[in-house]
C-alpha cells in the first residue's frame, strides 16, 4: 500500500508531497527522498510534527504535516559589504562607485553574472547586423555611444535603489561630447610644423593628452567620424577631377575629336592596305601555283622554289614566311587569334599528315578546317571554335570542334613537334607529340563535298594569339616523327588545276570597311583545285550534287534520334539543300534539322543558315 506523506520546508514556506510504496516509513526515508528533489545534505536536516523532532521511529503519514528544517545556518552572507556599497554609491567617498557587480538579486546571483548573460545575448542578436556593418565598410567608432538603463557604459541593468547620481536623468546631464569633434588647435599646430618620428597622437595640442577633442581620425567617434572619413573622399575625388582637368587643356575637346578621327581614318586606312596586299598575294598564288607531285621536294627540281609559296593567311592578322631551301614556313600571330592555312588544299579521300614545330607555347590551335570554315578574329574564334574546323590546344591541354572543349593531350613546351594527320575515309583526326601517338581526338569527322562555289574538302589550319610563332611542314622536307600508320605527305595533295574544269574564279573585291584577313574559303572559290581523285572522279561528284534531292517531312520525325536514323550524309543533304549549315557530327546535323521544324526559312536563327 502506498503512503503519502506532506512536508513543509522551512525558511522557504514551500510544501512537498512524498509518495512511498510502503506504510512504514522512516525518518530516513524522509530525508533522502528530500535530498533527491532539493540537494540539501542529509546532516542539515531536522523533522518535526508539531512542536517535537522527530529522530528515528515512524513518521506520521497525511493528512499530518512534516515540517523540514535546517539544523544549522549556511557559510556565507554579505557580512557588512552591502553596508560599505552603499555608503560608497551615494558619493561619500572621493569618486562615487559604479561597478556593483559584486552584489546579488534576490536569487543569490551576481549582478555581474547577470549582467554578462544578457551582455551574450546582445551580442548574438547583432550578429547579422555586425555583419552588415562590415560589409557597408561602417567602423564601430562611428556607432553613437550605447544608452543603458543606469548610463553606464555596458551595464544593462539597473543601480541599486540607494545608489545616486546614476539612470537616465544622470546620464544626460553627464554625457559629454569626448572625442567627436576635431581639436583645432592640434590642425593649426600639425599645419605649421611637421611632427617629430614617435610623436603621440596629441603632439602640437596645448592641452595634451586630457584634451576633450579628438587628434586625428584615431580618435574620432561618433557621427562627426562618418562626415570626417566622407569628407577626405570627396577631398580626394576634387583631385582627382582637378588633376585630370588640368590635364585636358580647355580646348582639348575639339583637338582630341580630331585626333581620334584622324587615328580611325589611318587604321581604315592601314587596315584596306593589309587587305588589298593579303588579295593582291592570294592572286598571285592562283597564277603561280604549279604544284605537281614529281616536283615539290627540295632538291627536286627547280620548280622546288615556287612550291613554298603555299601558305597566306586565311583571317585576322597573322604573319607568314614561305618556306625556303633553309627554313620551315613560319606563322607568326600579330594580332588577337589570327588563322593562317595552306592555300590550294582540298583532301576528299586518304590518310594526309603535317607537322608544326613550336616556336612559342602560348595559346595556339592546330588541326584541320573544313570548306564551310569561317574564323573570326573580333570574337577569337580560329580553328576549332566553327562546326566545320578540329583542333589541339597543348597549352590548356584541350581538344576543340564547334567552340567546345574537351580534356585531351599533354601540355606542349617551346620546341615540340606537333604532327597532325587525318584519316578522311575513317572520319579520324588524331595527333602526335614528339613522335607519342595521343590517339584519336575526333571520330565521324567528313569532308564536304565540291559544289559550283567551292571545292569542298578538308585543309591544314592554325590560328595563333599574338606573338605566337610555328614552323610548318607540310613534306617541303622529312618529316622528324613520321606516324607508324600509312600517310601522305599535304604537300602531295597539291597540283596544278585544270582551268577547264575549275570553277570560274573571279577577281578579288576589297571593301571600305570591313574584316581583315582574307575571306574564307567556303565564299571566295579557291585557287588550284587539291584533290588526289582524278578528273573523272570530280566530274561524278558534281553530278551527285546537281542531282535533284527529295526533302524529307520534318514533321514527321518526333525526336533528333529518328532524324539520326536517316544518316550522316543524308542530314547533310537535307541541311545543304535548304540553305543551311551542314557541317559538323551526326548529333549536330541532327540537333540542326530538329530545332528547325515548323518554321519557315525567315524564322530560322540567322546562325544556322549558311551564307550565299
Amino acid at each position: 500500500m502506498r503512503a503519502q506523506l506532506v512536508v513543509e520546508l522551512l525558511p522557504q514556506r514551500s510544501t512537498l508531497c512524498l509518495s512511498f510504496d510502503h506504510d512504514n516509513v522512516s525518518v530516513d526515508d524522509v530525508k533522502a527522498q528530500l535530498n533527491m528533489q532539493t540537494n540539501v545534505p542529509l546532516d542539515l536536516v531536522q523533522l518535526m510534527h508539531g512542536t517535537s523532532y522527530l529522530d528515528d521511529g515512524l513518521v506520521p503519514q497525511a493528512p499530518h504535516v512534516i515540517r523540514a528544517v535546517c539544523g544549522r545556518g549556511l557559510l556565507g552572507g554579505k557580512g557588512g559589504f552591502g553596508a560599505m556599497l552603499r555608503s560608497q554609491g551615494k558619493g561619500a567617498g572621493a569618486k562615487a562607485t559604479r561597478d556593483f557587480g559584486s552584489c546579488r538579486d534576490l536569487s543569490g546571483r551576481r549582478l555581474r553574472h547577470v549582467n554578462q548573460e544578457i551582455a551574450i545575448q546582445k551580442w548574438n542578436e547583432e550578429e547579422g547586423l555586425r555583419a552588415q556593418r562590415k560589409r557597408d565598410g561602417v567602423d564601430e567608432r562611428e556607432l553613437p555611444a550605447e544608452e543603458t538603463p543606469s548610463g553606464i557604459a555596458g551595464w544593462y541593468l539597473n543601480t541599486p535603489s540607494w545608489a545616486e547620481g546614476f539612470g537616465k536623468k544622470a546620464a544626460s546631464r553627464m554625457k559629454r561630447k569626448r572625442k567627436t569633434e576635431m581639436c583645432t588647435s592640434w590642425i593649426q599646430a600639425r599645419a605649421r610644423a611637421t611632427p617629430p618620428p614617435d610623436a603621440p597622437n596629441w603632439w602640437g595640442c596645448p592641452r595634451g593628452r586630457n584634451c576633450n577633442f579628438a587628434h586625428g581620425e584615431i580618435e574620432l567617434r561618433g557621427e562627426q567620424l562618418t562626415l570626417y572619413k566622407q569628407q577626405q573622399k570627396d577631398e580626394k575625388s576634387r583631385e582627382k577631377q582637378q588633376a585630370l582637368d588640368e590635364y585636358v587643356h580647355p580646348v582639348a575637346p575639339t583637338v582630341l575629336e580630331d585626333d581620334v578621327n584622324d587615328a580611325f581614318l589611318a587604321g581604315l586606312k592601314r587596315r584596306k592596305a593589309l587587305q588589298v596586299e593579303q588579295a593582291t598575294q592570294k592572286a598571285e598564288l592562283q597564277t603561280k601555283m604549279v604544284f605537281t607531285p614529281g616536283e615539290t621536294k627540295w632538291g627536286a627540281s627547280s620548280a622546288a622554289s615556287r612550291a613554298g609559296s603555299w601558305l597566306v593567311p586565311l583571317h585576322g592578322n597573322v604573319h607568314v614566311e614561305q618556306v625556303t631551301a633553309d627554313v620551315h614556313a613560319i606563322v607568326e600571330g600579330r594580332g588577337t587569334f589570327g588563322t593562317a592555312t595552306v592555300f590550294g588544299c582540298a583532301l576528299h579521300a586518304g590518310t594526309w599528315y603535317y607537322e608544326v614545330e613550336l616556336v612559342t607555347d602560348g595559346v595556339i590551335q592546330l588541326g584541320w578546317a573544313d570548306a564551310s570554315f569561317e574564323a573570326d578574329d573580333d570574337e577569337g574564334d580560329g580553328v576549332g571554335d566553327h562546326v566545320a574546323s578540329w583542333a589541339y590546344d597543348g597549352c590548356r591541354q584541350v581538344k576543340w570542334t564547334n567552340g567546345v572543349s574537351a580534356p585531351y593531350g599533354s601540355k606542349w613546351a617551346a620546341g615540340d613537334v606537333i604532327g597532325c594527320w587525318v584519316d578522311i575515309d575513317a572520319g579520324a583526326i588524331g595527333f602526335l607529340k614528339n613522335g607519342v601517338d595521343l590517339g584519336v581526338a575526333f571520330s565521324d569527322v567528313r569532308a564536304s563535298e565540291a559544289t559550283e562555289s567551292h571545292y569542298g574538302g578538308l585543309f591544314p589550319a592554325f590560328s595563333l594569339e599574338e606573338n605566337e610563332r610555328i614552323r610548318v611542314n607540310i613534306g617541303d622536307r622529312a618529316f622528324e616523327h613520321p606516324p607508324k600508320r600509312q600517310v601522305q605527305a599535304v604537300l602531295e595533295a597539291l597540283h596544278k588545276a585544270d582551268n577547264t574544269s575549275s570553277p570560274p574564279l573571279p577577281p578579288p573585291e576589297v571593301e571600305d570597311v570591313a574584316p581583315m584577313g582574307v575571306p574564307s574559303p567556303a565564299l571566295q572559290p579557291a585557287p588550284p583545285v587539291v584533290e588526289t581523285e582524278q578528273k573523272e572522279t570530280q566530274k561524278e561528284v558534281k553530278a551527285v550534287v546537281k542531282q535533284e534531292v527529295k526533302l524529307e517531312d520534318l514533321m514527321a520525325f518526333e525526336s533528333i534520334e529518328a532524324f539520326k536514323a536517316l544518316g550522316s550524309e543524308k542530314l547533310k543533304d537535307e541541311l545543304m539543300h535548304r540553305g543551311l549549315k551542314w557541317g559538323g557530327t551526326l548529333d549536330q546535323r541532327a540537333e540542326r534539322l530538329f530545332s528547325i521544324r515548323g518554321k519557315s526559312f525567315d524564322e530560322i536563327p540567322g546562325k544556322l543558315k549558311a551564307k550565299p
